[in-house]
């Protein structure tokens, strides 16, 4: 092993170096790191090709020709189908002394061994180009291993096309958070491979679980998870949170504390969480005294009580308790079933369309399109319902580089501030969580700044630009693409104008050509 000297003495450099340059330090590491991880790929992969080699020469070695023979290779026939190894016998196969190595080499478990393997097999032989853009450091390890699962289901013959079409989409992109490159990959399979999706939703119905598990390192605490697809996750997770936010705004527990109380809740049952706050409480005790002083020994008198309490207190509550709520976004073409693009589930990504038509049946639908025509609202603050819904469909989520957070939890942010007379339409407007929100706007150095096309530049203290969308909703719904040009542009109004007249002029030809046929053919009356 090599003396890590000189990277010590980097580091004690690093401290003489101001905010900007360590910046430029991060973007080197990173750059670096992904290049060291395409080799440690493309070095397990070479690792378990030569040990398969070794263990079919020692399988061949070991067969001989006698068993080769007609009866051994029924044995072995019957062997296999009763569920065994029929080469079990023949020690470790090549794929094992692979698992063993790397995990021995990198300290990780054989799990992650193997995931590294199938990974640097993939990497050599299905997408080539795509693990280029790895090593070039376009992209990093997490996100490349995501390609990988992501084109399990691809059907073998078009990974060719695919890999080409993944790889010239990350070149021409800047880098992007998790979700957006997500939903992009999806896309590019979708686009490549549509049965992909198909064979995707199977395998997502047959691997469904839940699991609970004792936690290995907090006693008297146990975890529980599960895999679900994604239309029935967003359903539960927007359960939960419609129950969390249904009780009054004293309740003392935290947001997170009242999930898991939602989730306990209705496992035993209920369909909304009772409020913690202290008058709720106080009114159950005062309920619970009364039926104790009445002497009444009866307990089931005492249950309904308790039962007839907690509903009066959960009817204070949920008259203004939110419906249980999730965002889809979907063409309208796909809707009424004129073609079978993807959707976009907020919060999970990219839902194929049967799912989405079946999920939207009896929704409330909000239509929307790019038209900014109307300037009636361009001067007020907040944004109507339907640019919001607008903005945010045309985002995945939040605009600030690297954040996943869900576009319809985030606010609705002024790229030039309103106060400022920066305009409330499409093209000064973004999705921003909140955290990034207050940092754009209370914290010093920070500038963003808003194409017309909708691109979000984020300018950083130390002079640094960022890309904040490279791949956004407007990328998997052409028709949310807005005009470049406000409605007002003396372009756009010249143009109008033209078009006008000319729609005038076809309007007044055709009505005399319709008079001059009519008096050339007059009626038989």
């Amino acid at each position: 092993m090599k003396s890590s000297a000189p990277a010590l003495a980097q580091m004690a450099d690093d401290e003489q170096h101001s905010a900007t340059e360590l910046v430029e330090v991060l973007h080197h590491t990173n750059a670096v790191r992904a290049s060291a991880d395409y080799r440690m790929l493309q070095a397990a992969g070479l690792i378990h090709e030569e040990r398969e080699q070794d263990h079919l020469v020692r399988l061949a070695a070991a067969l001989g020709e006698s068993e080769t023979s007609l009866a051994n290779l029924e044995r072995l026939a019957l062997r296999a189908a009763a569920g065994e190894d029929p080469r079990a016998q023949y020690g470790p196969t090549g794929l094992e002394m692979a698992i063993a190595e790397v995990g021995a080499a990198l300290t990780v478990p054989p799990g992650r061994a193997r995931e590294f393997i199938e990974a640097g097999s993939v990497l050599r032989h299905q997408l080539p180009f795509t693990g280029a853009t790895l090593g070039a450091g376009r992209i990093d390890l997490a996100r490349f291993l995501l390609v990988v699962r992501r084109t399990t289901l691809v059907d073998s013959a078009k990974f060719d096309v695919l890999d080409k079409e993944i790889a010239a989409a990350i070149e021409s992109r800047e880098p992007m958070s998790m979700t957006r490159f997500t939903t992009m990959i999806d896309k590019l399979i979708a686009d490549v491979d549509p049965a992909a999706v198909r064979r995707r939703r199977e395998r997502v119905d047959a691997d469904r679980d839940i699991s609970v598990r004792p936690d290995r390192h907090t006693p008297g605490q146990s975890r529980i998870g599960g895999v679900l697809p994604a239309e029935q996750a967003a359903a539960i997770d927007a359960r939960l949170s419609a129950m969390a936010a249904g009780v009054h705004p004293d309740d003392p527990r935290t947001a997170a504390q009242r999930r898991a109380d939602a989730l306990v809740a209705l496992a035993d049952g209920a369909d909304r969480l009772v409020c913690g706050c202290e008058v709720c409480t106080t009114d159950d005790a005062e309920v619970s005294g009364e039926a104790e002083n009445s002497g009444e020994q009866d307990v089931a008198p005492a249950a309904s009580v308790d039962a007839d309490a907690d509903a009066d207190a959960d009817a204070d509550t949920s008259d203004c308790a939110p419906r249980p709520t999730f965002h889809i976004v979907v063409n309208l073409s796909t809707l009424l079933g004129h073609d079978d693009d993807p959707a976009f589930l907020d919060g999970q990504g990219i839902i194929d369309a049967d799912t989405a038509r079946a999920l939207l049946a009896e929704a409330k639908r909000c239509y929307v399109t790019p038209d900014t025509t109307n300037l009636a609202q361009a001067d007020r603050y907040a944004p109507s319902k339907k640019l919001a819904d607008l903005i945010r469909a045309g985002e995945l989520c939040c605009s600030f580089p690297g954040c996943n957070n869900r576009a319809y939890h985030a606010d609705v942010d002024h790229s030039v501030p309103h106060g400022e007379g920066g305009a409330t339409d499409a093209r000064n407007l973004k999705p921003l969580c909140r955290f990034h929100h207050r940092i754009k706007t209370f914290a010093t150095g920070w500038r963003d700044y808003q194409d017309p096309l909708g691109t979000v530049f984020f300018q950083s203290p130390t002079g640094h630009t960022y890309l904040g969308n490279a791949f956004t909703g407007r990328d998997l719904f052409g028709s949310l693409t807005c005009s470049t040009r406000p409605p007002d542009d003396p372009a756009r109004q010249r143009i109008d104008t033209i078009r006008d007249r000319r729609s005038r002029s076809v309007k007044r030809a055709d009505t005399r050509a319709m008079e001059r046929w009519n008096k050339q053919n007059p009626p038989p009356f």
